[in-house]
């Protein structure tokens, strides 16, 4: 059998495809992909060391990381504000996720929170501090073999055209895109009118210690620009979402019990 990690996140645009992308330039791996790749479509050989990567593929982590003691799940936290506020390459004009999905996918990670396989990565850490998250990672899994500093993988790193597209460009890391969200106050304030203050999540992820910083939005006139994600899924649509998702394990849980 393998190693495999699966690094997966609160949503989409929270630093999975720069983690991804250190990872694979600073730590000896076997196999990795260009970019994101779905859980259940990977493969490697006996001994190696695989790293993936898909955002969203947190929901389905839960049901697979105690079935297979050879997956281990790095979850990226970010501040959902930032989240929310963030566009993705392909299109600029277009605000990618929203605080449906966040929570959603943070709800998720909560159910693997204290597992021996998995590891919480908030990205405020890893942009400020590249360095100690990369000592962060390798005591959770000791196995791995550092080949650079994360803070020199600008240095060494070959990255494909879709990875580019996502993070703009290869660069330094650091925390220009840290509290992004002050940009964007009519964002985070129609964020809030559709789906409720966000106080209480940053809250409970030490993101805020009260429901004061939302005082700067009280003069801000909502900004409803549509998201890339849906803010609502109905009954019909979260069914054939739960049902897609069970037959999505099973088909990794035979794969890998025939392996």
């Amino acid at each position: 059998m393998f190693k495999h990690i699966h690094i997966v996140a609160c949503s989409p645009r929270s630093g999975t495809t720069l983690l991804h992308e250190v990872m694979v330039t600073c730590f000896k791996v076997d196999k990795h992909y260009d970019h994101e790749i779905r859980f259940n479509l990977v493969d490697a050989e006996d001994g190696q060391i695989l790293i993936t990567k898909r955002p969203k593929d947190t929901m389905y982590m839960p049901s697979v990381i105690d079935d297979d003691a050879d997956i281990y799940v790095i979850y990226v936290m970010r501040d959902p504000r930032d989240v929310i506020c963030s566009r993705h390459g392909k299109n600029k004009d277009l605000y990618y996720s929203n605080v449906r999905l966040w929570r959603e996918m943070h709800g998720y990670a909560k159910q693997m929170a204290g597992h021996d396989r998995f590891l919480e990565i908030r990205y405020e850490d890893f942009v400020r501090d590249p360095d100690a998250t990369q000592d962060m990672i390798a005591r959770k899994f000791p196995w791995l073999e550092k080949i650079h500093d994360f803070s020199d993988y600008h240095e060494y790193a070959q990255v494909s055209e879709k990875s580019i597209t996502a993070m703009h460009s290869v660069r330094p890391i650091a925390p220009t895109s840290v509290g992004v969200w002050t940009r964007h106050p009519g964002r985070i304030k129609a964020q809030q009118i559709i789906h409720g203050s966000l106080s209480p999540d940053l809250i409970e992820c030490g993101y805020e210690t009260s429901a004061d910083w939302e005082q700067v939005l009280d003069a801000v006139e909502p900004d409803f620009s549509r998201s890339r994600y849906p803010e609502k899924v109905y009954f019909w649509s979260r069914i054939s979402q739960h049902i897609n998702a069970l037959r999505k394990v099973a088909m990794y849980r035979r794969k890998r019990r025939s392996a």
